[in-house]
């Protein structure tokens, strides 16, 4: 198992640490459930845009000279792109670069002591 060095401002630890009150987790158990349930999230967006991916190709093989260009309106709902996601370009931009990097920090203090 690894361990790392996570900064954390202060309002964000009294909310994690409330939290972990409130459920009886330990803070190192809701942090690793809230970045597995991030990670679960994001596999599954990938995932579907995949699979969108797939069936837009397999329609444009389908029609062949047929369609030049789709009109995404005349695609069944479940095949528009949706429009109230951001571009995942705009959330990787968003995210905050953590110096030094996670990977490259080294444990001093640890609360549970493992």
């Amino acid at each position: 198992m690894a361990r790392v060095t996570l900064r954390l401002p202060e309002e964000l630890h009294r909310r994690l640490r409330a939290a972990s009150e409130r459920t009886g987790a330990s803070l190192n158990q809701l942090i690793v459930a809230a970045l597995r349930e991030a990670l679960a999230r994001d596999a599954v967006v990938d995932q579907a845009e995949e699979a969108l991916l797939e069936q837009v190709q397999h329609i444009r093989s389908a029609l062949g000279d047929l369609a030049v260009e789709l009109d995404v309106n005349h695609l069944p709902p479940h095949l528009r792109p949706r429009e109230d996601l951001p571009h995942p370009d705009t959330l990787r931009r968003s995210m905050p670069e953590l110096v030094p990097p996670l990977s490259a920090t080294i444990v001093e203090d640890r609360e549970d002591g493992v």
